[in-house]
């Protein structure tokens, strides 16, 4: 994961969340939000996975794609609308791709992130996601949430 990270955008560090702020709270609608978005979605994928009880390789593999899931979110806007769109197929690029059933559930979990707003190319029925699936799903939707709000939305 940590030759994904070096491979991020500069980008990815300074844009928004959401260039509207219709989905996403005040906190992650400036400046670096994105960075507050992922962190945000981190929090929620901890506690979601000590609900869970999910722990060792999955804990982390849940983790990795959470931290990794918008790495190729560009700002709505700044290119083509679909690379806006197809973020979560485009992530593909920057990951760092080795052989193997991990790397597999990581790019899953990213590919499959937006749940019912999946681009259509990829999408597939919730009922089908795998339980890791879900919870990156779930914490990024509950990062978007404008009344939760976490230890991380101050900094």
């Amino acid at each position: 994961m940590r030759n994904s990270l070096n491979n991020t955008p500069d980008y990815f560090y300074k844009g928004w969340a959401s260039s509207t702020g219709k989905y996403h709270p005040a906190c992650t609608c400036k400046d670096g939000g994105l960075v507050v978005h992922v962190k945000r979605a981190v929090y929620i994928t901890n506690r979601l996975c000590g609900g869970w009880g999910i722990e060792g390789e999955d804990r982390d593999i849940v983790l990795a794609a959470t931290i990794l899931h918008d790495i190729a979110k560009v700002a709505r806007g700044s290119g083509p609308y679909a690379d806006y769109v197809n973020h979560p197929i485009n992530a593909n690029k920057y990951l760092v791709q080795k052989d193997g059933d991990v790397y597999k559930k990581i790019y899953d979990c990213i590919r499959f992130h937006m749940g019912l707003w999946t681009p259509d190319s990829i999408k597939k029925p919730i009922k089908d996601y795998t339980l890791l699936e879900l919870i990156v799903y779930t914490a990024d939707y509950m990062a978007t949430t404008k009344d939760l709000i976490t230890p991380i939305d101050n900094g």
